[in-house]
């Protein structure tokens, strides 16, 4: 299918254009706002919309300019046959009209019927559907503005998917990935779940399940409903016969007790109330005793107390003597250890001020050993870093992009050579001539470019080789390749990436050298070499001094004889200190008692004297206090009289603690009677209300109404569980059918890939670039990338010029797939779509076109810029015209805002 010429008339600035389409290609120029967008509009909606729709679409078309309404006349090639089509936009008085050479002719609903079957889709859109008219032939109209996005990521309807599968599976013999069968049972699985399931997964409102699951929660709250109104029957009866015992008990039982208790507690209050004045009496004669005793008790041990005192005071000034001789002969014992150690110390400073001036001679020669071989490896890194300062500033990179150049050189002398022309001459009674030079039989040239063949005088003939225009391209492309390799070569100072090569792997070398020399420095501890040998030299002096000033001594030399020697000295140095702290400490403490004993000694002195005055003053006191026989013969009276009164209480008690153990509780009996009053009465109410709510419950049969209720709620459960079974069911069937489509799923991402890649082998012209889809049978074509340099990239990530270019690719090759359902050709409309496009990559632009066209694809483009299509223009108009009914192969045309 393609188009072959349109008439627009009263559409929006146009009043009557006129155009016919090239069969390749149609290149439509012309200035902003000239009404390039409006003819692409018009042909879209004159193909999909609906001849009588109304509403925005329509009224988009219709022009404020001119009067009447709007009228197109398309005409295009499909199924073998050149058809007219005709509509007029006039609401629900519309018009259609369609027709062909054989005289078919249609009108109404009946053409638009039949033109969307031409188009192989189900029917026209409908005025009120008009948001679903950009999504007819999407992925071959491209309007301006839409040209950077990708045609898979809409709905697989809007690119022909149903037949782009089928194209797909007979190109490639898949067979089909899905039968007709199993689409039915695919659609019928997905139309029940779809009435069982929201997208979510979640149960629809309103579906049988839920229906049963709303049920199902209604039988269980009826179900819980009965069972508490039977519940509640049961607890009024059971709390009625509850209050009748309490009523009982309260009479029978806890009244009479109480009442006999609030007796006796009345009788023992009157009874303490007597008791009270002789208990008081009883107390105060009692302290005086106490207090008569406890004087005679403490006299008694205050006088024991003087005798011991005076003992321990004789004993501790003997002790004090014995301990003053003890001090003095340990002090002239601890002064003699003293001299001993001092001794020990001095001999031991002397045997390491000759341990320190060997070390310190051991550590000069390390550090000097140290410092030659930095030196070393300092003279070995100005050697390396001088001979690579000579050697070019040559990168690994820098090799690799000379090597491309030489390769560019190789291949472009290839493709020249391969569209060369030779002439040999075997035999010749003439003499023959090739652009004014003679060539003799036997001999054989090579042309690169036209030129004149001259045999004898009267035959004169020009020769072209061939490749047509390619060849003076090949012949650039070869001298811009030698210039482009000159320069590099000549930046670099080499002759070839050979000596390149060379030169980069020598610095490498030279490079890793000077790399191993640093980190052999780094195990030199360097830093401040200088300054710790300087320091040493008056550390060493020093040494040397003090061990010639010192008194002679046979001291060893060896150092492990010096170092024993030092062990062996500090260990005495160690058992002699160890000894006199000991001594020193046991000193101190002896010292610190006798201090002790000393306060000890004055405590004991002044207790002395505090008892003398205290004894003399018990003695006093004793002496007024009354006799004790009498006081005596007083308390025993009255605690005969006490023992009376008090067995009179505890009688009483006792049959109140009788009468309390028979009851809970601690309250006193008043309380309780008033507590068992009130309960009384509140039972009494209790009592009425209980028996009309055992009335009210009792007047419907609630074990009837459970078991009813129970029997409904079973039934539910078993739907339910009926109902859940055929869901898991059908999602498990559905599971099924998408894991064996998913088996296939690569197999038809893969044809479409290997369609698309040719495409971008002439945008790109770099041979490593291909692209990457992804197909999930269920949402369709998905995961559009770009492959470049091993790295895969989202069509969202790459720029606008790309995202154009590529999309522009995926169109082609998808139109290519999809025209042999079409009759072998396809009409790709481009709006404005390679604005972001820089001008440096034009020409491999035209070249995908160009390879479009080649393949059969008709293309129409609209551009501000029409001169930037020229080369593919000029290429489509070289081509001869077929026999068919298209027409010219290609055609220009030129817009004006006056069109």
């Amino acid at each position: 299918m393609h188009l072959l010429s349109c008439r627009l008339q009263r559409v929006r600035q146009h009043l009557d254009l006129q155009l016919s389409f090239g069969r390749q290609l149609t290149l439509i120029g012309g200035v902003n706002e000239s009404g390039k967008s409006t003819l692409v509009e018009a042909l879209h909606k004159t193909l999909f919309l609906r001849s009588t729709a109304t509403g925005r679409g329509v009224e988009e078309l219709r022009s404020r300019t001119h009067g009447g309404l709007p009228e197109i006349e398309l005409c295009f090639a499909a199924q073998g046959q050149r058809w007219t089509l005709r509509k007029r936009f006039a609401g629900a008085g519309g018009t259609c009209q369609l027709s062909n050479q054989q005289g078919q002719a249609h009108s109404g609903p009946a053409a638009e019927e039949e033109l969307a079957r031409l188009l192989g889709l189900e029917g026209p859109i409908e005025g009120r559907r008009i948001a679903q008219l950009p999504e007819r032939w999407a992925h071959l109209w491209v309007r301006q503005g839409d040209s950077g996005f990708n045609p898979l990521e809409g709905k697989p309807e809007s690119y022909d998917y149903e037949r782009l599968l089928q194209q797909l599976q007979a190109k490639t013999n898949l067979g089909t990935m899905q039968s007709p069968l199993d689409r039915q049972v695919v659609e019928q699985l997905q139309q029940r779940l779809g009435q069982l399931f929201t997208a979510t997964g979640r149960i629809k409102a309103g579906s049988p399940l839920a229906q049963v699951i709303q049920r199902e929660e209604e039988g269980i709250e009826q179900c819980n409903a009965a069972q508490q109104q039977l519940l509640e029957l049961e607890q009024a009866m059971e709390r009625l016969g509850a209050i009748a015992e309490r009523l009982n008990s309260i009479d029978q039982d806890l009244r009479p007790g109480l009442l006999r208790e609030r007796e006796l507690e009345q009788r023992q209050h009157l009874l303490q109330a007597e008791l009270e004045p002789v208990l008081l009496q009883h107390q105060a004669l009692e302290r005086q005793h106490k207090q008569r005793q406890e004087l005679e008790r403490t006299q008694q041990e205050q006088q024991k107390e003087q005798r011991q005192l005076q003992q321990q005071l004789e004993q501790a000034l003997t002790q004090q003597a014995q301990r003053s001789a003890d001090q003095e002969r340990q002090a002239q014992q601890s002064k003699a250890a003293e001299q001993h150690l001092q001794h020990l110390r001095a001999k031991q400073e002397r045997v390491r001020q000759r341990l320190d001036l060997q070390q310190v001679r051991r550590e000069r020669q390390q550090l000097e050993a140290h410092q030659q071989e930095m030196n070393r490896l300092q003279a070995e890194a100005s050697r390396l870093k001088q001979t690579l300062a000579d050697l070019p500033m040559i990168t690994a990179e820098q090799v690799r992009s000379l090597r491309r150049a030489e390769q560019a050189i190789a291949q472009a002398e290839a493709r020249l050579e391969a569209m060369a022309t030779s002439i040999e001459v075997l035999q010749s009674d003439q003499a023959i001539q090739l652009g004014g030079a003679l060539i003799q039989p036997g001999e054989r040239r090579q042309l690169n470019s036209i030129s004149d063949l001259q045999v004898g005088d009267g035959v004169r003939l020009r020769v072209s080789p061939g490749g047509g225009d390619a060849l003076p391209q090949s012949q650039a492309q070869l001298e811009r390749c030698h210039q482009d390799c000159g320069l590099l070569a000549k930046q670099l100072g080499v002759a070839n990436s050979e000596a390149a090569e060379a030169i980069e792997q020598r610095r490498r070398s030279l490079e890793q050298e000077l790399s191993t020399l640093r980190q052999a420095a780094k195990a030199i501890p360097w830093s401040g070499l200088s300054e710790r040998l300087a320091a040493l030299l008056p550390r060493q002096g020093e040494l040397e001094r003090a061990i010639a000033q010192a008194s002679p001594e046979e001291l060893p030399d060896a150092p492990t004889a010096l170092e024993a020697l030092d062990a062996e000295l500090r260990e005495s140095i160690q058992r002699q200190s160890s000894a006199l702290e000991a001594q020193q400490q046991q000193q101190n403490q002896e010292r610190q008692q006798e201090q002790v004993q000393a306060r000890q000694l004055e405590q004991q002195r002044s207790r002395l004297e505090q008892l003398s005055g205290s004894l003399a003053m018990l003695n006093a006191r004793l002496q007024e206090e009354a006799p004790a026989e009498a006081s005596a013969e007083r308390l025993k009276e009255l605690e005969q009289e006490l023992l009376q009164r008090r067995g009179t209480l505890g009688a009483i008690e006792a049959e109140r603690q009788q009468l309390q153990r028979q009851r809970p509780g601690s309250l006193g009996a008043a309380q309780l009677l008033e507590q068992l009053n009130q309960e009384k009465e509140l039972l009494l109410n209790e009592r009425g209300q209980n028996e009309q709510r055992c009335a009210s419950l009792g007047a419907q049969n609630p074990s009837a109404q459970l078991e009813l209720a129970q029997a409904r709620l079973e039934n539910v459960q078993r739907e339910r569980r009926q109902q859940e079974r055929e869901a898991q069911a059908l999602q498990l069937l559905q599971e099924h059918f998408h894991q064996a489509q998913a088996e296939l799923a690569n197999r038809y991402s893969e044809p479409l890939c290997a369609a698309l890649n040719p495409y971008l082998d002439v945008l790109l012209n770099a041979g490593s670039e291909r692209a990457l889809l992804e197909f999930n049978p269920k949402y369709g074509f998905q995961q559009l990338q770009l492959l470049q340099d091993n790295q895969a990239y989202d069509f969202g990530r790459l720029s606008g010029g790309m995202r154009e270019q590529l999309a522009g690719a995926l169109r082609l090759a998808m139109a290519e797939v999809l025209m042999q359902a079409y009759d072998g050709a396809l009409p790709l409309v481009f709006d404005d779509a390679f604005t972001n496009t820089d001008r440096q990559r034009l020409a491999q632009l035209q070249g995908m076109l160009q390879r479009g066209m080649e393949q059969g694809l008709q293309l129409i483009l609209l551009s501000c810029h029409p001169e930037d299509y020229q080369h593919v223009l000029n290429w489509a108009q070289e081509k001869s015209p077929s026999d068919s009914i298209e027409g010219a192969t290609g055609v220009e045309v030129k817009l004006s805002r006056s069109s």
